[in-house]
């Protein structure tokens, strides 16, 4: 009779399966921090035009006088990087009233990452 054999370790297939194993779920962790990281940088740009939006909607109805009917484009650097923002004043059924959309997106975006709105009420001389 032969000795009785006792076997330690792993075989090479088995060490191979854990490795492959253990490669698959480190694939979908790369993944999943790539698309957390993605998210990030997408919240804290709309995060960041908010309050561009926000600041520049509260300047144009803190001003002195109302504003101005129509459209005007802005360029700002707010927080290290460089916006384009787009003011519009419009008229409503009231003479007495404006409505003011805010809309920022940073420098090179298609489409803006936010847009705000407010009212503003003019005297009736103010009224076009």
């Amino acid at each position: 009779m032969s000795p009785a054999r006792t076997d330690s370790g792993f075989t090479l297939v088995e060490a191979l399966v854990a490795l492959g194993v253990f490669a698959m779920a480190g694939v979908g962790l790369v993944q999943l921090q790539t698309h957390s990281l993605r998210t990030l940088v997408a919240v804290e740009t709309r995060a960041l035009a908010e309050t561009l939006a926000y600041n520049i909607l509260v300047e144009t109805v803190a001003a002195d006088s109302a504003p101005a009917l129509g459209a005007r484009a802005l360029e700002r650097r707010f927080a290290g990087r460089d916006w384009q923002v787009t003011v519009d004043v419009a008229a409503t059924p009231d003479p007495a009233a404006r409505r003011i959309s805010v809309a920022a997106r940073e420098a090179g975006a298609a489409a803006p990452a936010v847009q705000t709105h407010a009212f503003i009420a003019t005297s009736p001389e103010a009224a076009p």
